[in-house]
């Protein structure tokens, strides 16, 4: 029989589903073409040159208000890059990027957040050093005012996140610091401390890391996130740790409110089950099961990676075998690192994307290297609590030591494009190539500060992280969003929450605020971005 009856006759009998799959990947690299040609370099040799820095950092964020997302890349040993996104698909070398370059500092994770509120994205980037603070001079160009806001903390910056864990309508920062190993020995723990600064609202902040219990603010940190595990209304606080150094395992810390000294934090990572001893990397929270709660997907080295389902009564339970998401099974040696949840296929499920590399270890000398080239995951969420895995033939299934992703929609057509920063390389733009679903984006802004002071209600920062969205359509799907900053590792997402509608032409959306809140629409028309204001938009505030 000939070739091309018997691919026809293959593709005639495959699911509507697979067929597309196997006629178009799901995602195209247009790096080279859209202009992005950042390159990645850095060092993990223990036993030789007596340094290393596992950091990498890619944060979408729109500095210019241009209406299109801009992406900043870290080059650890190589110059970081700022890059402007043109509004057609390609992307130019900012004017402002050399005075982000930091090329005499290795460079880690970034993250785009408006700490002044005045409704321009500020950039935070961690280094091995000094932590700097960039404020957006109303986008002019950017001035380092680490200095003057406290914040430049000298350890070995990983990531960092964002959240307004105290609700005055500032956000405040929390930094993982790894090891000081291999630079050090013996190996002193008190100079790898996390920091919690507080924001106090005048371009100043607070190190208030003594408000946490400090044995477990020195594990080797790798990712942090504020999310609201309980649904009390308050940003909780989740730290992943590796245990190569201090294997204090990661950390859950409930927000119990003011009354401690300065705030009451709680470890519940016992009693929660959260308190996964391992070589933790990265970290993403979402809703994954669509039942209310957030839940939360974290990597870990040659071991199987970790899916800790939310059980709605404080407690997580870890499905990453039976849900099909642990990758790593057997031979195959996967070191798991950045992560994130997304709907790439816009059917209002979250699908996952795993960022990783390969481990060796060779006998009888022991020689271990763990940062060696391997194919990512994407994994196609089944909508029963499962996931597929859906690489093979995705477009993102190259072989790259990948460290780092996150997502966005970039060219604004309605679907989560994504970048991936890859170790002692660069960074590779994908393209998603869209699935015909309907979808809807929602911008939320805190608005003027003014504006909650006039309501009689506390302010809501600018950037509306903690703020939710609970989203319905009329085939009783109902998904749950929360604003965030800092996610995977080293990096950030967009701000704006991206709602896959499957077929539904419409949905109803009830908006949460930081200070409780609450706004609600009927019936928004499906494959629109919208912007909510807090204060301004009819209805909000």
């Amino acid at each position: 029989m000939a070739p091309i009856l018997l691919l026809t006759l293959w593709l005639a009998l495959l699911p509507l589903g697979a067929r597309a799959q196997a006629q178009q990947p799901i995602f195209r690299d247009v790096s080279a073409e859209a202009g992005i040609t950042a390159a990645h370099r850095g060092i993990w040799d223990d036993s030789e040159a007596r340094q290393g820095y596992l950091a990498i950092g890619q944060a979408w964020g729109d500095y210019d208000r241009d209406g299109w997302l801009d992406l900043f890349v870290t080059g650890n040993l190589e110059p970081n890059v700022l890059y402007r996104n043109n509004g057609d698909g390609s992307f130019s070398i900012s004017e402002h990027s050399e005075q982000l370059s930091l090329p005499a500092v290795p460079s880690g994770g970034a993250t785009w957040a408006d700490y002044d509120n005045d409704g321009w994205l500020d950039l935070y980037i961690v280094n091995f050093g000094a932590n700097r603070l960039f404020r957006n001079d109303g986008g002019r160009g950017f001035v380092d005012v680490t200095l003057r806001a406290g914040v430049g903390d000298t350890g070995k910056g990983t990531s960092a996140a964002w959240g307004d864990y105290d609700g005055d309508g500032w956000l405040d920062l929390y930094v993982t610091n790894w090891s000081c190993f291999p630079e050090c020995d013996p190996v002193d723990f008190t100079a790898q401390q996390d920091r919690l600064y507080r924001n106090f609202g005048d371009g100043s902040f607070t190190d208030v890391s003594a408000s946490l219990d400090y044995r477990m603010t020195l594990g080797a940190g790798f990712a942090p996130a504020f999310f609201d595990y309980d649904g009390d209304g308050d940003s909780d606080l989740y730290i992943v740790n590796d245990k190569l150094q201090n294997a204090i395992g990661n950390v859950l810390w409930r927000n119990d409110g003011a009354g401690c000294g300065h705030w009451c934090w709680t470890n519940v990572s016992a009693e929660s089950g959260a308190d996964l001893r391992i070589n933790g990397m990265g970290l993403h929270a979402s809703d994954y099961d669509n039942d209310g709660d957030f839940d939360l997907y974290i990597t870990d080295m040659v071991y199987q990676m970790h899916l800790l389902m939310n059980d709605g009564a404080g407690g997580f339970r870890n499905r990453a075998r039976s849900a099909g998401s642990a990758i790593n099974m057997g031979p195959d040696n996967g070191v798991g690192w950045g992560a994130t949840f997304f709907d790439f296929d816009n059917d209002g499920w979250q699908d996952l994307y795993v960022a990783a590399t390969n481990y060796h270890q060779t006998f009888p000398e022991l020689v271990v290297s763990f940062m060696n080239p391997r194919a990512d995951s994407l994994f196609r969420n089944d909508r029963h609590r499962g996931f597929h895995d859906v690489s093979a033939g995705s477009g993102i299934d190259v072989d790259l030591a990948t460290l780092g992703v996150a997502y966005a929609d970039y060219d604004r057509d309605g679907d989560l494009d994504l970048v991936t920063g890859n170790w002692n390389s660069g960074y590779r733009l994908y393209q998603n190539q869209g699935s015909g679903k309907n979808w809807l984006s929602l911008e939320l802004s805190g608005g003027e500060p003014a504006a909650a002071l006039e309501a009689g209600a506390a302010r809501v920062n600018r950037d509306a992280v903690g703020a939710t969205a609970r989203l319905s359509t009329a085939d009783g799907m109902t998904q749950l969003q929360t604003v965030t900053i800092g996610s995977g590792l080293g990096g950030n997402n967009q701000l704006a929450l991206h709602f896959g509608l499957g077929g539904a032409a419409a949905a109803d959306v009830q908006i949460v605020w930081t200070n409780g809140r609450e706004c609600r629409f009927t019936a928004l028309p499906a494959n629109q971005h919208l912007r909510l204001v807090y204060g301004v938009t009819a209805g909000c505030g």
